[in-house]
């Protein structure tokens, strides 16, 4: 295929992809209520001519692009839900729901596989494979791409290869970041209730003091990142939210604390799972309590396939040049449920530039400031669509 011909029909819809976007930003929609996202994507397939299907319950949409010659199969995922956030940006395309917006950049993620399709429906007599194009709801909430996969989304054809991107306000616009190996932390959501016995504050003898317990437990379980780790592992363990007590001067029996579990390899995870179970046990038995764990199972890590990076800093050098592809270092302790695509097929995530520090166009993800440079949405697609053809012809 005729790659500078590719380029420039990507560039020609430039002014569209922005028109979409735009759309999407106006009109966010939480984890698990993308209906009208869900229609729109819809929409623009069938207008595309391309076939879909959908799954009851979910409102996932999976596009697929058959090649008139036989080959391998690329999935491309694009995330869709919104954050109950209220939009500060001074913007004519500014969100039209008041609490809810597109703060994660999952508009841009759509708009960007809605061109891939565009380029692909195009293609697709001189196409040897297949393209899945994977519209995926609830990545901020339950895992969306979980139920997917559970529900066949990487079957008929069978996936060979997955790719996905997330745009990044700390990348200049142009610029291409990934890594070898894991780029995104598994995540556990750990509850810990302790028990004790009430008493007045003025006789704590009386009584077994679970704030007393609770401050203890809280101090021992930053050892365990500190002194169970090794310094070059990731871990991150963090109590974010803690009740307890119902009157200042009564000793509090009860407390109920919360956090989370940041960590890249599978058996430091184990590890440390079992010593927080063992600690807060043994630390409120000594203190004459009780103490009660669980762990919520959370996403997996996001384990890039090697060889698919390679393709990705191939593909970056041959359309944008070697100078505009960033290999990360150090994983990010971000979530992100890509992870269960890649348990099914070879592939990588990265990440496409989105900030624009002379337009003032970098504020950070998840925040009610977040806005894209629009120019990264064609680039958007001409990586998405020279990583497929590249891996096609694998």
């Amino acid at each position: 295929m005729d790659k500078a011909y590719i380029k420039e029909k990507i560039m020609e819809m430039k002014s569209w992809l922005s028109e979409v976007r735009r759309d999407f930003h106006m009109n966010p929609e939480l984890s698990e209520e993308e209906f009208r996202t869900h229609e729109k994507i819809k929409y623009y397939l069938k207008e595309m001519g391309i076939e879909y299907l959908t799954y009851e319950g979910q409102n996932a949409v999976v596009g697929l692009i058959k090649g008139d010659f036989p080959g391998k199969t690329v999935a491309i995922r694009a995330d869709m839900d919104a954050l109950p956030i209220e939009e500060k940006n001074s913007v004519d395309y500014k969100s039209k729901k008041e609490g809810v917006m597109h703060a994660c950049g999952h508009d841009a993620h759509i708009t960007i596989l809605l061109g891939v399709a565009k380029v692909f429906s195009e293609l697709k007599t001189n196409l040897h494979g297949n393209i899945k194009l994977l519209f995926q709801p609830a990545e901020e909430t339950v895992g969306g791409a979980d139920l997917m996969v559970k529900s066949g989304c990487m079957m008929n054809p069978t996936v060979d290869y997955v790719i996905g991107l997330h745009v990044m306000p700390h990348l200049e616009c142009g610029l291409i970041e990934s890594k070898h190996g894991a780029l995104n932390s598994a995540t556990d959501e750990i509850i810990i209730n302790i028990k004790g016995k009430s008493a007045h504050g003025a006789y704590p003898d009386l009584g077994i003091d679970g704030i007393l317990i609770a401050g203890h437990v809280i101090t021992a379980l930053q050892g365990i990142t500190s002194r169970s780790v090794s310094p070059l592992d990731s871990v991150v363990l963090t109590i974010g939210k803690i009740n307890g007590g119902t009157k200042n001067n009564i000793i509090a029996d009860e407390v109920t604390m919360s956090g989370t579990l940041r960590t890249i390899n599978p058996k430091t995870r184990e590890m440390v799972k079992d010593k927080i179970r063992n600690l807060v046990e043994g630390i409120c038995t000594s203190f004459g309590g009780e103490g009660k764990i669980t762990i919520n199972a959370g996403y997996e890590a996001l384990i890039n396939s090697n060889s698919v990076v390679d393709v990705i800093i191939n593909t970056t050098e041959e359309i944008f040049g070697k100078e505009k592809f960033i290999l990360r270092e150090k994983p990010s302790l971000g979530a992100e449920d890509f992870s269960y695509f890649l348990n099914e097929a070879s592939g990588a995530f990265y990440h496409l530039g989105c900030a624009n520090h002379e337009k003032n166009i970098n504020s950070p993800l998840h925040t009610a400031c977040f806005d894209i440079d629009e120019e990264c949405l064609p680039l958007g697609v001409m990586m998405h669509t020279f990583i497929s053809l590249n891996l096609l012809s694998n």
